[in-house]
């Protein structure tokens, strides 16, 4: 009976002598066994396990919210290192990825599309692969409405809403939009900017800046301090000391003329970017001198050009810069409009309208708001390009109907203009804010008036623009 208990006791020591050795010759191994006695999981073991748990299919494909219904921003594609970033929309978790040539893009329809179909600020459903965390696909989300072109917009940040025409939509607090490679705050947006939203129901869930905005600065501007500048078809102010203007990114036809001085360059703006015009070599030699040719539809109408009646039997000499005409006729209203003459030659067809005797109190306001709003005026080019910018006025009972005439031919100037660097043109401001004023009562949807209420051309009503194209 002893010997039994004595081998048991030697048999125990022996045992807890292995261990010891053990023990000794891993020292680490003490510690790992410890943790794993007590149960606290490694971060490793953790993100494994939360993979694992994340409704991985049978390819080993998982959506990291694991039912494959949350919806994601997406907020970076990066073409050259081929990575996408998202973030959740429902929590704001930022989540990054690689994909491939397997990686499946797809509209809200399941159509197939090249990965530069998506911009930042798409809100999107995603596919990963579990055991990759490679991007297996991405696809718009059918859930939510976009509205492109925005720009009858207002912010309210008292309320966090966003009023896009007539409906206000709830936005986050701390919401930034995404403006080229970047985000920006509300506060930096331009007053001609467009925009472009994502939402679901009344809650926006991204913005982003689809049209931005750049400056056009003017340096030794003295000679046109007080005559005006053209830029585009769209921004018509007048040249102060110096000055530098916030334009629309793009590209335009920049016209100046004063005291017989003036010509035309092309500029682009780009986006954030300030871009310096210097006026001095745009003045070219002078005096120049424009032969404009009137045409008034009405006989016996008296034509004034700068106070003085003129006879418009012939083409009538101006020099380059700002000048005041008016035609007035028995029976008619009486046009006062300035012009700014930068062209060697023009053509202007003026048709008058009936007088306001008869008309409403409210209806002759109208008339006068509209500057000449009750004539008819055509200007037609001469020389090379005659023909190519024909812009035709239209009296206030039919500026509707012809409003998408009259963005066609600000399209074709725009186009005629590109690959140009030096050129005069011909055209009418009055058909420019009568085209605005239109777009601004008849666009739909998102759309619509301007935002700004301080328009770019908003000083210039009765100023009209002749240059040559």
């Amino acid at each position: 009976m002893k010997l039994q208990k004595r081998q048991f006791l030697l048999a125990v020591w022996a045992v807890f002598a292995a261990f010891a050795l053990g023990a000794c010759g891993r020292p680490d191994s003490g510690i790992i066994q410890n943790r794993r006695g007590t149960g606290v999981k490694t971060d490793e073991v953790k993100a494994e396990e939360t993979k694992e748990a994340e409704g991985a299919n049978e390819d080993g494909a998982v959506s990291p919210d694991g039912d494959g219904t949350e919806l994601y921003v997406l907020t970076r594609i990066d073409t050259e290192n081929q990575t996408a970033a998202f973030e959740q929309e429902s929590n704001g978790r930022q989540f990054q990825y690689a994909y491939d040539t397997g990686t499946k893009f797809l509209d809200k329809y399941g159509k197939s599309k090249p990965v530069t179909y998506f911009v930042p600020g798409d809100v999107v459903q995603i596919e990963v692969s579990g055991r990759t965390q490679q991007l297996k696909g991405m696809q718009l989300s059918p859930e939510v409405w976009v509205y492109e072109d925005i720009v009858n917009y207002s912010y309210d940040p008292s309320i966090r809403a966003l009023t896009i025409g007539k409906s206000k939509y709830a936005c986050d607090a701390d919401m930034e939009l995404f403006s080229g490679e970047g985000r920006i705050s509300f506060d930096e947006l331009g007053e001609a900017d467009v925009l472009r939203a994502v939402g679901r129901d009344k809650k926006l869930i991204s913005l982003s800046v689809s049209v931005g905005h750049g400056y056009l600065a003017l340096s030794n501007t003295k000679l046109f301090e007080g005559s005006f500048i053209c830029i585009g078809d769209k921004i018509f102010k007048e040249v102060t000391k110096n000055m530098q203007v916030e334009v629309p990114e793009g590209k335009y036809l920049v016209t100046v003329a004063n005291d017989g001085y003036g010509g035309s360059r092309e500029v682009e703006v780009k986006r954030d970017q300030t871009v310096t015009l210097n006026l001095d070599e745009l003045k070219g030699e002078g005096p120049k001198i424009c032969r404009i040719r009137f045409k008034v539809g009405v006989e016996g109408a008296v034509l004034w050009v700068d106070g003085r009646q003129a006879d418009y039997s012939k083409p009538v000499e101006v020099s380059y810069g700002v000048h005041t005409i008016s035609v007035e006729a028995e029976g008619y209203d009486t046009i006062t409009e300035k012009l700014v003459v930068n062209s060697a030659e023009a053509e202007i067809e003026i048709a008058l309208s009936g007088a306001s005797e008869g008309k409403t109190e409210n209806e002759k306001a109208d008339a006068d708001a509209s500057g000449a709003g009750t004539a008819d005026t055509n200007n037609n080019n001469s020389g090379q390009n005659a023909g190519q910018n024909n812009a035709n006025q239209n009296g206030t009972n039919n500026n509707t109907n012809n409003n998408g005439n009259n963005n066609n031919n600000n399209n074709n100037n725009n186009n005629n203009n590109n690959g140009q660097t030096e050129q005069d043109y011909l055209t009418t401001l009055y058909n420019l804010l009568t085209s605005i004023n239109n777009n601004s009562g008849n666009n739909g949807g998102a759309g619509g008036n301007n935002h700004n209420t301080d328009n770019p051309s908003a000083g210039a009503t009765g100023y009209d623009d002749l240059r040559d194209q």
